[in-house]
């Protein structure tokens, strides 16, 4: 199984980074697809962080 790691802020979950895809054996073939994996990093973003 394909896995892409992605980093959303924890409260708006806005994206923070997404990672490359860490291929396995069956990569490119018809019908597969990457399992995206959320990790949560901090609090807020920028416009979300509420200082206005």
């Amino acid at each position: 199984m394909c896995f892409q790691v992605v980093e959303r802020y924890s409260v708006c979950r806005c994206l923070y980074y997404k990672h490359a895809i860490d291929p396995c054996a069956a990569h490119g073939q018809s019908g597969h697809a990457a399992q995206e994996k959320t990790v949560l990093v901090g609090e807020a973003c920028g416009p979300h962080g509420g200082s206005h």
